[in-house]
């Protein structure tokens, strides 16, 4: 944005102020924001963030030649936690400003160690349930090791009375 068109607004014109629309697209690796501002160009768009985690979009254009009357709007938006800020990337195509918001690459990992986690804990039911089965077989076999030497003790045959 020029000073001198702002300026010329500032002292001799009116501004509308407006609200755009936006609409917010969430994905595995990025949220996107995608603005609608037809009528804008890129050199009337302001996009930057800050370290308080604001993203802030600034704009205005002319509404008439005789730069008399404005159109104006000023947008503020938290930036997701995991939003890797140095990468955030806009670009103004067909009226729509797209705002892609990359998340943090150990953010995109989080699925797969909850995965890892989760498999963790079958395993360790897995080994529980092995012990378990180990624990009553060895338990099994000492009985009946016990019966058979009660009713056969050792040394050979049983001896007989006569």
């Amino acid at each position: 944005m020029g000073k001198n068109n702002t300026a010329g607004a500032t002292i001799n014109g009116s501004y509308e102020e407006f609200e755009p629309c936006c609409r917010w697209i969430r994905e595995e690796k990025h949220v996107t924001v995608e603005i609608d501002l037809k009528g804008f160009k890129k050199e009337q768009l302001k996009v930057q963030t800050n370290n308080k985690g604001l993203l802030t979009i600034f704009g205005e254009r002319p509404l008439d030649s005789s730069n008399n009357k404005w159109s104006r709007f000023h947008k503020e938006i938290r930036l997701p936690k995991d939003t890797n800020v140095n990468e955030i990337s806009a670009k103004l195509s067909h009226g729509v400003l797209s705002i892609v918001m990359p998340k943090k690459v150990e953010e995109q990992y989080s699925s797969s160690i909850g995965e890892l986690k989760t498999r963790k804990r079958t395993a360790i039911k897995v080994v529980i349930g092995v012990v378990a089965v180990v624990v009553t077989l060895v338990t099994l076999g000492t009985f009946v090791t016990r019966i058979m030497n009660t009713h056969y003790p050792r040394g050979g045959a049983a001896k007989v009375d006569t």
